[in-house]
This record gives C-alpha cells, structure tokens and sequence, in this order.
C-alpha cells in the first residue's frame, strides 16, 4: 500500500510530476495552495473585484466555485454562480441540480440564464436545424458562442469585473491543438490564464485551474464532496475535441508530460505571436447586436441569423437563487 510522502499515511492521490503519493489532507493543502498562488501570481483578482464563476454542475466549475468562495474573504472579492441552460435534456437538468446543491451550501448566490429565453430555442432545437442543414457547422460549436456570449453579457450586466472559468490542463492542451490544426493564430494569442476584456462591453475572464490536471481536479472534488452526476453531452461526439480529447490521453500515458509541454509551448507561442499584435484586427462592434465582434457581425450574431433565430440585442431577466 502505497503511503503519504509527507505523513506516512495511507496515500489517496498519485502526482506524478512530483513523484509523490500524497494522502487525502496533504493532497488538499497541496491543490488549495497552487489555486490560492494562481490567483496572485497573475493578479487574477484584486480587493473590490466582483467575480462571476462560470458554472455548469461539472466537477471543475464546483471546484473553482468553492475555492473561489473560500479565498474571497482573505484577496478581498465578492463572488456568484452564473449558468447556462442550453436545454439539453437529459443531460443539463442533472448539472443544474448538482450545481444548485453546492452553491446553496457555500451560501452563493446562483443566476441562470437559458438559450430558450434568450434566443427563442433550446440547443436541442437548434441541432434539428443544423442536422437539416447538414451539419456544416457542429453543435459544440454553435453551442460554444451562444454560452460565451450570453455568459459575457449576463456577468456585465451583473456587475462583475471577473468571470472565471473551470477550463483546466487537459481542456487547454486540447483547445492548443485544434488551434494550430485550425491556424487559429488569433486564439492562440488569447489563450492564456488571463484574457483581458479588449472591449468596453468584454468582462475580463481568468481560470485558476489552468495549469492543473483533470484527474487532480476529479480527486479534489470527490475528497471535497462536491458531487456532480457522470452525465456527458450527448453532442460530444459531434465534436474536434472529443477526437483531439482521446488522441492527447493515449499521448500523455505513452510520454508522461506530454500535456505539460504542450501548455508550455502554448504560452510561449502566445507571448511570441502577441508582440505582432498589429497583424490582428482589433476587437470592433457588432452592427446588430452591440456587442464585442472580430468583424462587423458577431459570431453569434451570426449563428443566430443561419439558424433563423431572433435578432438584435438580448433582454435578460436576472433573477438570482439564493445560497
């Protein structure tokens, strides 16, 4: 039986980069203490901020939703829950109910805001139209810009400075990958811990958990007790990620690592890229919408108008649960 390299008690967790099983309390204090040095080595919040957690019901959002509730007193920040409901049945209803346990019992108060109020159909509606159509753009994708849009507008609206996002490890290896597979040279500039709001209307989005593995953060949320039901999206396998996803874990078990130098080279990449920033086109404003777009519509504006949607600028009704 493998023990605690601090402690000598029974090990819980294996980090292999620091060659060292650590038992349940030395692998809290571990990740706690990484989150904690995240969120001041790149300023990603200061006293005042008001932050927005992103929270879908998954194991990362709870986990950055707890740890950002439990450090607000001592950095000086005010935090909520935000969610979407794309209306994915039999999926996001299990999320939601998780999502509104865990936040009742750090006392957070929870917004939810839903594609079928917002945009006049749920996900599951839309994907009956993309199918027609023959699938030329996937579901993940449509559903990626229609969340970080309204996601972006209901923080702002809300009055948070901050939106942090449960994206960890392996989720920003992937997005790297299908960047360069892309020769999305512009997103890879954006790619980093801290994504400035290069807008007036852009809330500026931070994720503590950039560097972390996805297992870790699954160990940490099962030792935590932050519960959220194995349920996965129906479309997953509509998506580049779902390939990228399984291709990246095969690499990571044959070369140990693999995903740490990838993230590596991202930033590096990104710090290289950004100093020719004039080759991109600064961030403009949709002539529909209002919002923040890369040309003179938005992308969602944009889906919106393929998918036969409303139009024009949302009218969100904020009401907020209480924690």
């Amino acid at each position: 039986m493998a023990k605690c390299a601090f402690c000598g008690e029974r090990a819980a967790v294996q980090v292999s980069y620091l060659n060292a099983p650590l038992c349940a309390d030395h692998f809290v204090e571990f990740f706690e203490r990484r989150f904690l040095l995240m969120l001041r080595r790149y300023r990603m919040v200061e006293p005042g901020d008001v932050v927005a957690v992103a929270a879908s019901g998954g194991k990362d959002s709870l986990t950055t939703l707890y740890l950002m509730k439990k450090f607000s007193s001592e950095l000086g920040y005010e935090v909520f829950a935000l969610a979407v409901d794309e209306g994915i049945r039999g999926y996001r209803e299990h999320k939601l109910r998780a999502l509104r346990e865990v936040a009742a019992k750090l006392g957070v108060r929870l917004y939810v805001v839903s594609f079928e109020e917002a945009y006049g159909a749920t996900l599951d509606e839309m994907v009956e139209v993309l199918k027609h159509k023959g699938f030329e753009y996937k579901p993940c994708s449509v559903c990626g810009v229609f969340r970080r849009y309204l996601l972006n507008i209901a923080a702002r609206e809300l009055g948070a400075t901050k939106v942090a996002t449960g994206h960890n490890l392996d989720d920003e290896a992937q997005v790297f990958l299908m960047n360069v597979l892309r020769s999305g040279i512009p997103n890879i500039v954006r790619e980093s811990p801290v994504s400035l709001g290069k807008h007036p209307k852009l809330v500026t989005r931070i994720k503590p958990l950039f560097f972390v593995p996805e297992k870790e953060t699954l160990a940490y949320s099962l030792i935590k007790g932050l519960h959220t039901p194995f349920v996965e999206c129906p479309y997953v396998v509509y998506s580049v990620r779902h390939v990228v996803r399984r291709w990246l874990n095969r690499e990571e078990r044959e070369r140990p690592g693999a995903k740490y130098r990838l993230i590596a080279s991202s930033l590096i990449y990104s710090s290289l890229l950004s100093r020719t920033r004039k080759a991109f086109r600064p961030l403009s404003t949709c002539k529909v919408c209002g919002e923040p777009a890369s040309s003179e519509l938005c992308k969602a504006c944009e889906f919106r108008r393929y998918l036969g949607l409303r139009e024009g600028p949302l009218r969100l009704h904020l009401e907020g649960e209480e924690g």
